[in-house]
């Protein structure tokens, strides 16, 4: 039968219209405009938005009745069987992503990039070849993920940094989402904090 799917955005249907419209057809359920505590409750899982903050009190709701949270990066870490590059940093992270997958991709013509663009990190997945991209015939490319703070926080609980780790720069930004600038600057750090010893951490002078 498949998974049930439900949907539920604080957003009114008139606010997210463009974006229902490219679900639509699609078998899913939907409660918007407000949040329901039965459906944070009752779940199997859940899948969150970068955007919404940990200290959501209907995620409370959930970790209380035992309900897994995941996010689309969390995931993408799991499933990805190629290396990552991954980009950060508070300006210039779109822009240095773009110029090292244009790089990457002269010589591995599977190189993807994907991530903080607009689109979920999981609609690469399908692109992405099996393989590291030990020649520049193999099968396999490596993955450059453009990668923001909020989507960073993902992988404190997956224990799981990019096999490659480049920091544009570091700028007090997201305020609003964040009690400090420390505390900004903590989850750009996951980019970083799990690597293994043979990982690389790229950072400014």
């Amino acid at each position: 039968a498949g998974a049930r799917v439900l949907v539920t955005d604080l957003k009114t249907r008139g606010k997210l219209r463009e974006s229902l419209g490219r679900l639509k057809g699609l078998s899913i359920r939907y409660v918007l405009g407000r949040h329901r505590k039965e459906d944070f409750e009752n779940a199997d899982l859940i899948i969150k938005n970068p955007g919404v903050p940990n200290e959501s009190k209907f995620l409370a709701l959930a970790k209380k009745s035992g309900v897994p949270i995941e996010t689309d990066v969390g995931i993408f870490f799991d499933l990805c069987p190629a290396p990552v590059v991954g980009v950060t940093g508070t300006k210039g992270k779109s822009t240095t992503a773009f110029l090292i997958h244009q790089i990457l991709k002269r010589k591995y013509k599977n190189a993807v990039l994907g991530g903080n663009i607009g689109k979920s990190v999981l609609e690469v997945l399908p692109k992405i070849k099996k393989g590291g991209p030990a020649s520049p015939t193999s099968q396999g490319g490596p993955v450059i993920l453009e990668l923001s703070s909020f989507q960073l926080e993902a992988l404190t609980e997956k224990k799981l940094s990019p096999h490659i780790a480049v920091i544009t720069n570091i700028f007090p930004d997201h305020l609003n989402r964040y009690s400090s600038f420390a505390q900004y600057a903590k989850a750009k750090t996951n980019i970083f904090r799990f690597q293994k010893p043979e990982d690389f951490l790229i950072i400014p002078e």
